[in-house]
């Protein structure tokens, strides 16, 4: 199985710009409230995951972010065994995210 990676949310921000891809897997209320301020945000819930993660692309790097991390860690181990590549998660999640000053959506 391949390692799962940690990104600081600078590294995966970075990794963003470079054509990977970032994946909120927190529950919608959540994701409405706050997430990440980027184009081409993918939501996919926890809630939902196990259903749904093939519209995941294979090809592209994928990082995935959570509050703060936990579930992000749970989802990333999922891809990995299920067959994809490139899997990091954003380490302390959207808190460090915002902590670091990274562009964030409220609402």
């Amino acid at each position: 199985m391949m390692e799962l990676k940690r990104f600081s949310p600078r590294e995966a921000y970075a990794a963003y710009m470079l054509g990977g891809v970032m994946v909120d897997v927190r529950e919608p209320e959540a994701v409405a409230a706050k997430t990440v301020d980027i184009n081409h945000l993918v939501t996919l819930p926890m809630s939902e995951f196990t259903d749904r993660f093939g519209e995941l692309p294979h090809n592209r790097p994928l990082m995935l972010v959570s509050r703060v991390g936990n579930a992000s860690n749970t989802a990333a181990k999922f891809l990995l065994e299920n067959g994809y590549p490139d899997v990091a998660i954003v380490d302390g999640g959207l808190t460090a995210w915002e902590d670091e000053g990274l562009p964030v959506r409220q609402n």
